[in-house]
Parts: C-alpha cells; structure tokens; sequence
C-alpha cells in the first residue's frame, strides 16, 4: 500500500466502522439495559450506563422458565442442523458430480422451493404433521425445519463442491476408496466453509423462529426460546427488563458464533462463484 491510497483506505475503513456501530448499537443499548433497574429502564431521559448494576432480571427469566426454553431451542437447532447437513451434503454431491436425468429439473426445483415463502407453508405443513401425530413435538419441529432449509443447503453445497477440483477425487477412487469414502476423508474436509456456511444459515433460522413454533407447540414443556421471550410482552404491560434479558440470552451467542466464524462463512458463501 502506497501513502496516495492511504485517504481511500482510511475512508473506507471509517465507513465500514460507521455502518457496524450502527448495526451494533440496539444490541449494546439492550446489552447493557437488561442490567437496568425498572426505573433505570423507564427514565424520561435515557442513559447508556445503568446507576444501579442489577442481575436481577436475569435470574427472573431463569426463574420463570427460560431455561426449558433455551434447551428445546438447542435441541431443535443441533437436531435440524444434524439432519440438514447430513442430507444436505450428500445430495448437494449427487448434484454436483453426477449427470442423471431431470438434474436440470431437480436443480429449478431446489431453487423454486427457497423462494416459497414459510407463512404459505403453515396450513398444509400442520395438517400434515397432525396427521402424522407430530404436533406439539420436538422431533415434528425438526423435521419442519429442515424440511424448509435442506433446499438451501444442498445449493450451497453442491455450488461450493463445484469449486473443488475432481483430480482429487479421481486419486482416492484409484487407491481404492469407495465413493462414500471419497466424500467422507476427501470432499467433505475440503468443503469446511461451507458446512460452516450451511450450518450458519440453518442455525440463524431454527433458533430465531417463532411463526412456525408457535403454531406447532403448545405446550410450555416443548416450547422455544422465541416463544418463551414473547411471554415476557404480557398482556396489560411490558416487563421491559426481563423482555430485554430474555433477548440478549437469545441474540448474544448467535452473533458470538458469526463473528468466530465470520471468515469460514464469507469462504463458504463465495466459493461457488469461484467457477463460471
């Protein structure tokens, strides 16, 4: 870098840290209000930094539930990532390795169903999941999510399996390997980025979502943690503390994960524009 781009630089790295103080700013403003008092919370004039440092709206989720909550989420989330990458893996490698008839189709299909809209899906996808004794279930839950996200993860898959060069493969078929081997000890290290990709896209959507979970669950014991953060709106007034804790539990360790993986995600998501 010579000192003539040094404005040009500088005016980017600005830009870039003006865009992410404001995309951080509800998050640090909730962050540090969930350790608010109710009248810190409720002041006429608001302050970042609260007078009186309190847990005490932490250990009320807690006490009302939220842990129930927190671990059907995980479950729901590990579980449909699981099937999603299992599933996803191996026919984004059918995809992009195999010729066979009506790929084409198959291919206008996957894209066709990731444009569906989810609330289009509600009424046939509960009706079929009463039929099928699922409702009100962990497991009826998992297969909806993934059911929604496997299109997704086998495009990113297959589009990113496309970038990896088949002499590799080729190699480890004359050495012996079965197929299955070949994408399990060859393929499936190399495509680490967009595993983590697939991975960051499913988690994002079955930890977050609350219009699919609310119409499957009903019962507390099943219930997610999009739910449980709802209960704290209450029905004459808001429970601003909790409500804020409640969704810092919820957002925190999320955006924690993206910014670990951050640059395995960007790989993962670009590596299938790699190849024309």
């Amino acid at each position: 870098m010579t000192f003539k781009d040094l404005p040009g630089n500088l005016i980017r790295l600005l830009i870039s840290m003006l865009i992410a103080a404001v995309a951080l700013m509800p998050i640090v403003w909730g962050l540090l209000s969930s350790f608010k008092t109710p009248q810190d919370i409720l002041r006429t004039v608001p302050q970042w930094l609260p007078n009186t440092f309190t847990w005490q709206n932490y250990a009320s989720i807690f006490k009302a539930g939220t842990g129930g909550y927190i671990f059907n989420s995980v479950l729901v989330s590990g579980g449909t990532v699981a099937v999603c990458l299992a599933l996803g893996s191996i026919a984004g490698y059918g995809l992009a390795r195999f010729e066979f008839a009506g790929k084409r189709a198959v291919t206008v299909a996957i894209i066709a169903v990731m444009s569906i809209p989810v609330a289009s899906l509600l009424i046939p996808t509960y009706t079929m999941m009463a039929e099928a004794g699922l409702v009100n279930t962990r497991t009826g839950l998992i297969l909806v999510y993934s059911a929604y996200q496997l299109p997704i993860v086998i495009w990113i898959m297959a589009t990113y399996y496309q970038t990896l060069p088949e002499e590799l493969e080729w190699s480890a078929l004359i050495d012996g390997y079965t197929r299955t081997q070949t994408l399990t000890k060859i393929v499936l290290p190399l495509a680490k980025p967009a595993l983590i990709a697939a991975t960051l896209f499913v988690l994002t959507f079955a930890w977050n979502d609350f219009v699919v979970a609310v119409t499957l669950l009903s019962s507390d014991t099943v219930r997610t943690l999009p739910i449980g953060i709802y209960n704290f709106l209450g029905f004459y007034g808001r429970e601003w503390g909790p409500l804020l804790a409640a969704s810092m539990v919820s957002i925190v360790p999320l955006v924690a994960l993206f910014v670990v993986l951050q640059r395995f995600f960007v790989a993962g998501m670009t590596g299938g524009g790699v190849k024309g």
